[in-house]
């Protein structure tokens, strides 16, 4: 079991680069919590929002990451909005919190246009703790625990028309390192900057009934993108869909409102990578929204 420990530490970092929180995201109902990879997305809404969201990857498996994301948007006079965030990763020895800030402006274009930049600034605080790693003997990589903290700058665009919307932003792009070993333990990794394209079409079949086809496309220096399609039948209160990570998963979705101004959502991902070979049983995403 100790080496299999080893094994999922080395693991974890090839496959996720340590990506974490507001870094490199991994959610599936990000559409429902946009602030947290576009700033711009903060002035958006008429409304004032409030969303919970808990997500655990790979079910199963011990010290799989984890997520709990808490987030809150408001418009503001003179075309401003605000945002914050506090978003929370652990997957087996590494755990970090983001919190962050977001600014938005909007720029009407036209009656049914809109433009809203937004910028984003906060910070992560990082703990490695090298002890859950049994760790036979004095093993240098595994004998001293690392503990920081790295600040976070982002921007972003948000275009709104009443029929489509655009988004294209960066949650962080300040480059550096990080878990940084000397001597004879030589480790690092990098974070690098991460760009998110997205665009969605609403098309109106009936007075009740709206479907969103949707896509993500998220790429970064020195590491596979990735690409999201996603469909959301929006039936009065009620949504539903699916989403298609391209060579990674596809996953299932709903949302409702259990109360006028409380929505409920859940998905459940279907992993198509090479990860499947150790866990099939994917993961699940919950969110928890309150408008007013």
């Amino acid at each position: 079991m100790k080496n299999l420990k080893y094994i999922f530490f080395l693991s974890a970092i090839c496959f996720t680069q340590f990506s974490v929180a507001q870094q490199d995201p991994n959610f599936t109902l990000y559409n429902f919590n946009m602030n947290l990879i576009n700033p711009a997305f903060a002035g958006s809404k008429d409304a004032k929002e409030i969303t919970l969201g808990y997500r655990s990857q790979w079910i199963g498996v011990t010290d799989a990451p984890n997520t709990q994301a808490l987030s809150y948007i408001t418009p503001l006079k003179y075309n401003l909005g605000f945002g914050m965030s506090i978003v929370r990763d652990q997957v087996f020895v590494l755990q970090e919190t983001d919190i962050a800030v977001d600014i938005s402006y909007k720029l009407k274009v036209s009656e049914t246009d809109k433009l809203y930049f937004g910028i984003k600034a906060g910070a992560s605080i990082v703990n490695i703790d090298l002890s859950k790693t049994g760790a036979i003997g004095s093993d240098p990589l595994f004998s001293q625990n690392e503990s920081y903290y790295k600040p976070q700058i982002g921007a972003g665009l948000y275009f709104k028309h009443k029929d489509f919307y655009i988004s294209i932003s960066t949650p962080n792009f300040l480059t550096g390192r990080r878990f940084i070993k000397e001597g004879n333990a030589p480790m690092s990794a990098v974070d690098n900057l991460y760009m998110y394209y997205g665009f969605g079409y609403h098309f109106d079949i009936s007075r009740n009934v709206t479907i969103t086809p949707a896509i993500m496309h998220r790429s970064t220096q020195g590491a596979p993108s990735s690409t999201d399609l996603s469909t959301t039948v929006k039936y009065n209160t009620v949504q539903a869909g699916m989403n298609y990570r391209v060579d990674e998963m596809y996953s299932v979705f709903g949302l409702l409102n259990i109360f006028d101004n409380v929505l409920f959502g859940a998905s459940y991902d279907f992993t198509t990578s090479k990860i499947n070979q150790i866990n099939d049983n994917g993961s699940i995403e919950v969110v928890i929204k309150y408008i007013f």
